[in-house]
């Protein structure tokens, strides 16, 4: 049975009915004034009808003519105010569409910026606790709340815009990649001297020293297995400076974000309008995910230096964490493309901008990735020392790429997208 078409669904023509009838002119229809009207509508008489002749007077005619230069008018005015009209509400939708999703992002960016602070001051408050012997807080609690503290700079170090980017704030709160292992030498170095440790001193340090890699090294590396930190230590000071000072950074980062986040959301300061806001977050994107795969995937796993994997390359490979920061960051972006019930996240404003097959293709890849990194343990240099060539491993990245190449290759260019220079080139 064929579909029945509602009236909506039926395509516009060039011409439009309207309540003038035509005088000075045969009252019979024909389908060269109206179109849409099939002939077989109509039935004529089997005998023509002779028509009665009338003179008409000069004012009637010229009454007659004016309606009709009315009747001509009327549907090419009107048309046009309504393509006017359309284009208008069409650019209303777009607009108004772009700055919810900006405001969506500025305010779920803000609520990370707020606990990613919080994790830092929980990590501070907990090592000054176990520092002084006080409470029950243990050595296993320390690394929880490391772990957490980097989940949390994960879901926020890679918007590169606004504080994250002052004062060299991403590698203050974790220095990475550290090809040169600095952090490790440059700790033992600052162990190994009789100075007094403080916050205030540690900020006359190289900044490698001054974020959460130092921690890290304390907590998890394999020359502490036998003399775990303890109350009485100088490793004990050196902690206590170190977490405070990232707890500083944290909500520093945190308050000059609260005084950044209104610009996003309203597409104002560092942006042009709403949209540019929105595609902002498509760049930075971009650039993260090719760095995600590219340094934080390719080159541990060994695929651009000859197939050798190294576990050494890859990020927090001490504290057993480069998948679940890959995973974290994902989420957050994810977050951001799908939105929630109260407002459409980028995918639906792209959906306005681009073919929706492509921005359906990319969602897919979201959702491909995040399963595959479910699937697999938090600890990438563990995986590359026991079994280099995992097939989970494999397939992650092969999820990744495609997600890499959706926005690099498809959205982008779709969108008028170029990247130039940004902080994760030439390391």
């Amino acid at each position: 049975m064929a579909a029945k078409h509602s009236p909506a669904a039926m395509p516009s023509w060039p011409y439009r009915l309207t309540s003038v009838k035509p005088c000075c002119a045969s009252s019979r229809l024909s389908d060269k004034e109206y179109p849409f009207m099939p002939r077989d509508t109509f039935t004529l008489a089997a005998t023509p009808m002779k028509p009665a002749l009338r003179k008409t007077s000069p004012l009637s005619l010229m009454a007659c003519g004016m309606t009709l230069l009315g009747a001509a008018l009327l549907p090419t005015s009107t048309l046009a105010a309504t393509d006017s009209s359309g284009a208008n509400t069409d650019a209303a939708t777009d607009t108004n569409s772009a700055a919810a999703v900006s405001r969506f992002a500025a305010d779920t960016l803000s609520e990370a910026h707020q606990q990613l602070a919080s994790r830092l001051q929980q990590l501070e408050q907990h090592t000054q606790d176990f520092c002084s012997a006080e409470g029950d807080v243990t050595l296993d609690t320390l690394k929880q709340d490391w772990r957490s503290a980097m989940l949390g700079l994960n879901q926020v170090n890679w918007v590169e815009m606004g504080p994250i980017l002052q004062n060299s704030r991403q590698w203050q709160l974790y220095f990475w990649p550290d090809k040169k292992d600095l952090v490790a030498r440059k700790t033992r170095a600052l162990l190994a001297g009789d100075a007094p440790i403080t916050v205030e001193s540690l900020a006359e340090q190289s900044i490698v020293m001054q974020g959460l890699g130092s921690v890290e090294y304390q907590l998890f590396d394999a020359r502490y297995a036998d003399s775990p930190l303890t109350a009485d230590s100088r490793r004990c000071e050196l902690m206590t400076a170190n977490t405070s000072y990232a707890a500083n950074t944290g909500k520093t980062l945190r308050d000059e974000w609260q005084q950044f986040a209104p610009q996003l959301a309203e597409g104002t300061g560092a942006f042009s309008d709403s949209r540019d806001a929105v595609l902002s977050l498509v760049r930075a994107m971009t650039v993260q995910l090719e760095a995600i795969k590219d340094r934080k995937l390719r080159r541990p796993i060994g695929l651009d230096n000859g197939g050798t994997a190294n576990p050494y390359a890859a990020e927090s490979w001490r504290g057993g964490m480069g998948l679940a920061n890959i995973g974290a960051t994902l989420a957050m972006m994810e977050t951001l493309w799908l939105g929630n019930d109260e407002a459409a996240g980028i995918q639906g404003y792209l959906n306005q901008q681009v073919d929706p097959r492509m921005v359906a293709s990319t969602t897919s890849d979201f959702v491909d990735a995040r399963q595959a990194f479910v699937a697999l343990p938090d600890d990438l240099a563990a995986i590359l020392r026991d079994d280099p060539r995992n097939g989970e491993l494999q397939q992650a990245l092969i999820h990744v790429e495609s997600l890499q190449a959706s926005f690099a290759d498809t959205l982008n260019p779709a969108l008028g997208l170029s990247l130039g220079f940004n902080s994760t080139d030439g390391d």
